[in-house]
């Protein structure tokens, strides 16, 4: 067959609708093929991303499992804020001295009329646990002589876990859910987020946002109230035809 019939010929075939309609069909599934792999991929980075992010916000979150904040406390210059820590926690009932803590300072940006947060990180946990554990005590201060914290102030103060930014991000958001009435509790239990979604029920651990989207849709699903039973006249559940075992 010389170069011009074999050139005819092909010319022929690549004209042809079937022969186009099948090339059309199977450069489709090879390209179709190759995004759903490449999405697939894709998925899978995104989630392995997501893991190592909660993982690097669980160590830092750790890391500051010896640190407390305390807000409420009017803020002076040159303050000597482990006095004021001192002080706070001995109107709470627990003895705290220089020596408990490790270093205290202020954060945040300063804004006129509003204190900053307080940072504590204690030398021991057991100290932090004490003080942390007796912060309602608070409500009722137990006053003494020389305090640099009076009693009005430290009756306002709060004291609360050290969180990372994205785990107080989870827990601003979990607590929007309880006020919404999706949830009954949210709260921080040495850096580990938990909630509760009634009264008696068990506790869950979060460590992302979408963990938590994902226990509030699931707790939706399954308050959700099921369609009402179509009855006849008299309450009975209707017999539809070819039921047999519901006229049983």
């Amino acid at each position: 067959m010389d170069d011009a019939v074999l050139k005819e010929a092909i010319t022929r075939v690549l004209k042809d609708d079937i022969f186009v309609d099948i090339i059309r069909d199977q450069v489709r599934a090879a390209v179709d093929s190759a995004v759903a792999a490449r999405d697939s991929e894709i998925e899978a980075l995104k989630e392995e991303l997501a893991e190592t992010r909660a993982q690097l916000n669980g160590l830092e979150q750790y890391s500051r499992r010896l640190c407390l904040d305390v807000s409420g406390i009017p803020e002076t210059p040159n303050e000597d804020t482990d006095r004021l820590v001192m002080d706070t926690a001995r109107l709470a009932g627990v003895d705290v001295c220089k020596g408990d803590i490790d270093r205290s300072h202020r954060v945040g940006a300063v804004k006129p009329g509003r204190p900053r947060t307080l940072l504590v990180r204690f030398v021991s946990y057991a100290k932090r646990e004490a003080f942390y554990g007796a912060r309602r005590q608070l409500r009722q201060p137990r006053s003494f002589e020389g305090s640099t914290v009076t009693t009005a102030v430290a009756s306002k103060v709060f004291v609360t876990d050290n969180l990372t930014r994205e785990n107080q991000h989870i827990l601003y958001r979990a607590r929007q859910f309880r006020k919404e009435g999706k949830l009954f509790a949210a709260w921080s239990d040495v850096g580990k987020l938990k909630v509760r979604l009634r009264e008696n029920g068990p506790t869950t651990v979060i460590r992302t946002m979408k963990d938590l989207q994902k226990f509030v849709n699931s707790a939706a699903e399954r308050r959700k109230p099921q369609a009402p039973m179509e009855t006849d006249g008299d309450g009975f559940r209707r017999v539809t035809r070819g039921n047999k075992s519901s006229a049983k």
